[in-house]
């Protein structure tokens, strides 16, 4: 028997692969459902009959609102519930039909929870809680040709209504609240996966959106609202800095009650902070953060831009702000009641999070005078997930490892998995920490597995009461695994496998690549002879990366390549992976034989240069310093006469030393600076070698000569800085050792010391985290640069 309590309404073109998810919730209570098409192509009229649906066919006329009307007066139902064809039911809604009874009669616009997917992996979720259930038959109706706006009664264009409910649902942009009393929160909880970028990929949304945009903005120009969404639509289409000129003219007209403004706000920051504008996003979210003081966004974001300004006690300071934010929440994870606060240091910073800082006041006010939202108005605002926990607990842990306080970003990583159990920065971040800290492969392993087991029973009891999409035993796993590979522990990563974690699923191409890393090469060669022999197609359909895997795994262990690898490269690549494969062939004497003109030989070098490169980099990822040395020596005999300036070896040096291997890279480099000149970026990473030895005069002269080659190095500008606070530190101290009461230089030292904590935040030095430090401590080939004139 259909209720008549509650019906759904929903507008749909072509969506036959996601109608069905959709419905499918709902099918248990026999609802009242009105869909309208606009033009379908496909199934999606037949999948709505099937479900019993009333379907009402009308043109497409580029205008959302016109189309969503259609069935508003249809309703025979109290209520109507607003989807979309790509949203679906995860929990709530048998508590929404025991809910709305009891909803008060003077209120008739309710709001509900949706989680906005905007990417794979967690975390990568947006939640808003948009106006979508009404009473019917009580004047509501919608306007505006995108972005439709919930109205009762007005005009036709909404003017007066214009910063009401805006259903607005994209990565950057999200319905907003109003105060709470006036629109309910009730149990419904959607999820919403339209704009992942998998699927704008495949479509015309951000297009379709963009032109509708403009003709409303035609019609009304300078509408804030339209223009908020127009650098909305930009940021999906990647035209960032066009996205910037709508955010800031949007940001200059918007009403400081325009509920959207928040959004606004936190999504101008990010694209400020994407474009590397730091000094204008600090501008923006020092005051704005204190205007919306509950919106975790704004100080996580703030905590961003504190860093690369290199303010990192600040930053610290913000993303615990964020923290606070969450309901409840005391200092301890409301998860573990066996945590304690975050101790330390660290929980001094927390308890100075309310006090005012000097650039958080806006310009002629004091702190007090700041706009703050009314203490009685609740935002519903729209928020990442995990930007009140996880994210920041992530990004202290991250902060107190870089300062050197191990045991407590140890702790501050597990307070993020005890809020979300498979964020997978927050189990990398342990396992990097831990090898830091000097704990052997197995004692990493010991300590995630043990981490793992104290959430997982947790989380999983949670989740069975609000959530049908479970997590499994084995997907748990996957993120302990990879945490204790990403560590730099490939056999111990591959002995889980083997003990704890047998069942869980691995692709095959991370555990080619971990056994490679492991320097297990026969297990290596037969795995990948059992997987992708000779008479099997599946090499074609490989990745490059993997297929550059399957070639160092035969030649690691002295073995030509497979014709079937060679088959499935590109056209123009075949030639050179025969060249390589007949230069890494020790019984052959390889020679290149010039044509009459040259071309083809000169075409296969080149493709085998550039294949090798690609080669290099994996042998070097993988730790086989030895083979790529050999492959080294080999294309460099044969590529030598056209690399008068040593481009080659300058690159191979790069990658060595971007993967830690800093001695190594470091003497090729020397190596090239007595055969020529060194180009910007060799002399930084040179200059940076020296300078962690504490040799800041020399370091200094190599980040000048960086500058010379390119006067916008912006790691070596930081550097020289460095450098020269280092060696006007030095003569303080040793000034002070003739006056040691002098307190002129006392003070001018507190200072300068200051001025260099600061100035080590910055992020100009190359990060190496944990299979890079192993890297440096292991023994590193010696790369000897070919004798050209040899």
């Amino acid at each position: 028997m259909q209720n008549r309590l509650l019906g759904i309404h929903m507008i749909v073109q072509n969506e036959e692969h996601h109608l069905a998810r959709c419905l499918d919730g709902f099918k248990s209570i026999g609802i009242e459902c009105f869909i309208t098409d606009t033009g379908s192509t496909d199934r999606t009229p037949a999948i709505a009959r099937h479900y019993g649906a009333t379907v009402l066919h009308t043109r497409w006329e580029d205008d959302f609102a016109h189309a969503r009307n259609i069935s508003l007066p249809l309703a025979s139902t109290e209520w109507i519930l607003c989807l979309d064809a790509d949203e679906y039911v995860i929990q709530g809604l048998e508590e929404l039909l025991d809910y709305l009874p009891k909803v008060h009669k003077g209120i008739s616009r309710l709001r509900i929870t949706i989680e906005n997917r905007i990417g794979e992996g967690a975390g990568e979720c947006v939640i808003f809680q948009p106006v979508r259930l009404f009473r019917a038959h009580q004047g509501y109706r919608y306007v505006g040709r995108i972005h439709e706006q919930l109205v009762r009664g007005g005009t036709r264009d909404g003017r007066e209504q214009e910063d009401d409910d805006q259903d607005r649902k994209s990565s950057f942009t999200r319905e907003e609240g109003w105060i709470a009393d006036h629109e309910p929160l009730t149990p419904l909880r959607l999820v919403h996966d339209g704009y992942l970028p998998s699927t704008i990929a495949q479509g015309d949304k951000p297009l379709r959106n963009l032109k509708l945009l403009l003709r409303e903005l035609a019609d009304r120009p300078g509408q804030p609202f339209h223009l908020y969404n127009v650098g909305v639509t930009y940021c999906q289409l990647g035209h960032i800095e066009q996205a910037a000129e709508a955010f800031t003219e949007s940001f200059l007209h918007t009403p400081l009650h325009a509920p959207y403004r928040s959004t606004l706000v936190r999504d101008y920051a990010r694209v400020l902070l994407t474009m590397g504008c730091y000094d204008e996003a600090h501008g923006l979210l020092a005051g704005e953060r204190q205007r919306y003081t509950g919106y975790a966004d704004l100080h996580l974001l703030y905590g961003e831009v504190l860093e690369q300004q290199g303010l990192e006690e600040r930053a610290y300071k913000s993303y615990a702000r964020a923290v606070n934010c969450r309901e409840g929440f005391s200092g301890a994870d409301p998860k573990d009641d066996n945590k304690a606060e975050i101790r330390g240091i660290h929980q001094q910073v927390i308890e100075q999070t309310d006090k005012p800082e000097s650039d958080e006041l806006l310009v002629g006010k004091s702190f007090d005078d700041v706009h703050r939202e009314p203490a009685q108005m609740q935002r519903h605002y729209v928020t990442d997930t995990g930007c009140d926990s996880y994210k920041a607990y992530t990004a202290m842990g991250r902060l107190a490892q870089k300062r050197g306080f191990l045991q407590e970003s140890a702790h501050l990583y597990s307070l993020a998995l005890g809020s979300e159990i498979t964020y997978t920065p927050a189990w990398t971040g342990l396992a990097d920490v831990l090898q830091q800290s000097g704990e052997t492969d197995e004692s990493i392993a010991e300590t995630l597995l043990a981490r793992w087991k104290e959430h997982s029973e947790k989380d999983r009891s949670k989740k069975e009461d609000s959530d049908p999409r479970l997590i499994t035993y084995e997907d748990d796993l996957v993120h302990v695994v990879h945490a204790v590979a990403s560590s730099g522990a490939y056999g111990q990563a591959l002995n889980l496998l083997h003990r704890d974690a047998r069942n869980t699923r691995i692709n095959h191409e991370d555990y080619l690549y971990w056994m490679l890393c492991a320097n297990r090469i026969s297990d290596a060669l037969q795995y990948v002879q059992n997987l992708w022999s000779e008479e099997r197609s599946e090499v074609r359909n490989l990745p490059h990366e993997q297929r550059v895997d399957l070639a160092l795994t035969y030649w690691i262990n002295e073995l030509s390549i497979t014709e079937s690898v060679v088959a499935a490269a590109k056209p123009q690549e075949r030639e050179g992976w025969r060249l390589l494969n007949g230069l890494l062939e020790e019984e052959k004497q390889v020679h290149v034989k010039e044509d009459i003109d040259g071309k083809i030989d000169h075409q296969t070098r080149q493709a085998a240069v550039e294949l090798s490169k690609n080669v290099l980099i994996r042998a070097v990822q993988i730790r086989q310093l030895a083979f790529a040395k050999k492959l080294y020596e080999k294309v460099s005999a044969i590529h030598s006469e056209h690399d008068g300036n040593g481009d080659y070896s300058r690159w191979l040096a790069a990658v060595l030393y971007r993967q830690g291997y800093t001695m190594a890279a470091a003497e090729l480099l020397i190596q090239c600076m007595s055969q020529g000149d060194l180009d910007a970026e060799s002399l930084f990473y040179l200059g940076e070698a020296v300078y962690a030895k504490g040799h800041y005069d020399q370091a200094l002269i190599l980040f000048q000569q960086a500058l010379e080659k390119d006067s916008e190095q912006r790691q070596a500008r930081a550097g020289a800085a460095v450098c020269y606070m280092w060696l006007a530190l030095g003569v303080i101290r040793q000034e002070l050792t003739r006056s040691p009461a002098e307190k002129v230089l006392i003070a001018q030292q507190t200072v300068l010391e200051q001025q260099l904590r600061t100035a080590e935040g910055l992020p100009w030095r190359t990060v190496f985290h944990a299979r890079e430090r192993r890297n440096q401590l292991a023994d590193q080939t010696h790369f000897t640069m070919h004798d050209r004139e040899g």
